[in-house]
């Protein structure tokens, strides 16, 4: 639980009462949870709008784990089965043995993989698959950037967009581009290489994982309708949405993911058939969780940091 905003040094653990499933809920008991640039963010304070200072607060986003205990009115998701989801919204909660989850924010675990494993998927593999699906509308053939290529949702990205027929230039440090390559990335490059795009090149997909390419140095590289994706909630972005919807057929579009269940169907399918693999970087126990988040504040981890629930 995070105690005050603050380092890392703010996060403690506790004991706390199992929550108690309501109607539409299960209980699971969480085998393994993950850590996302957002628990950073909350932890600092970014986000205290949203969240609240009333501490302490629950942290973590991503779980997998097995059905302890089943709500009023839950048929679909019985005691005992193996389950994989996220949380919405700026509460979180995973980071703990016992988490209450509605039945659409959950599904069956992908088969294969390990907990550890599921438990990296969910809030990065929704964010690409939203990002280039719903909000970029990929299709066969187009060429899609994607920048910061090498962590949890870049690495997501690679792969979806090399399932849904794209190809992929990958923006991400030299020592990364054996493994984006193995990914399915077509081209990488440099990120402080200054020419993205290749002679003649455009994009018609960038996706600024990273968030640090704004709209307005990529536009002269996208095609004629090209669109522009960043996972940043920044005054920058939510201008450029609102200028290119009025006024340029180069648009720029914000992911804010949610948690969908056919989304996450969609995801498990993907990973049972071995065309999208989960990426773990390290896994911590929680009385770790400290060092965890220092290492996600590197901004230099490849795929996803997973704490173990044991």
């Amino acid at each position: 639980m995070i105690t005050g905003f603050g380092p890392p040094d703010v996060l403690t653990v506790h004991n706390v009462p199992v929550p108690r499933p309501q109607a539409d809920e299960v209980l699971v008991h969480v085998r393994a949870a993950a850590i996302n640039p957002k628990d950073t963010f909350i932890r600092k304070g970014r986000f205290k709008r949203f969240t609240g200072e009333k501490f302490p607060i629950q942290t973590g986003f991503d779980f997998a784990g097995e059905v302890a205990e089943i709500g009023p009115g839950v048929t679909d998701s019985p005691v005992g089965e193996a389950v994989y989801g996220m949380l919405d919204g700026w509460q979180g909660g995973t980071c703990a043995e016992y988490v209450s989850v509605s039945t659409g924010r959950l599904c069956k675990k992908p088969e294969g993989v390990s907990f550890d494993e599921a438990a990296a998927l969910p809030l990065v593999s929704l964010t690409a698959l939203q990002a280039l699906r719903d909000r970029a509308g990929i299709a066969t053939g187009m060429q899609v950037c994607i920048n910061g290529a090498s962590g949890g949702v870049g690495s997501m990205a690679v792969q979806i967009a090399k399932i849904m027929g794209a190809r992929v230039t990958a923006i991400s440090s030299p020592p990364n581009h054996d493994y984006l390559a193995d990914l399915g990335a077509d081209r990488c490059i440099d990120y402080r290489h200054g020419n993205i795009a290749a002679p003649g090149q455009r994009f018609d997909i960038f996706f600024d994982v990273f968030g640090n390419r704004p709209f307005r140095s990529v536009k002269p590289i996208l095609s004629d309708r090209g669109v522009w994706v960043s996972t940043v909630i920044r005054p920058h972005v939510f201008l450029s949405v609102i200028l290119t919807r009025l006024f340029s057929r180069r648009k720029a579009k914000v992911v804010l993911v949610k948690s969908l269940r056919d989304d996450l169907e969609q995801v498990r399918r993907w990973v049972e058939t071995g065309v999208l693999r989960p990426v773990v970087h390290s896994v911590y126990p929680l009385e770790n969780i400290r060092e965890a988040h220092v290492q996600q504040e590197t901004k230099h981890t490849r795929g996803k940091i997973v704490i173990h629930m044991g």
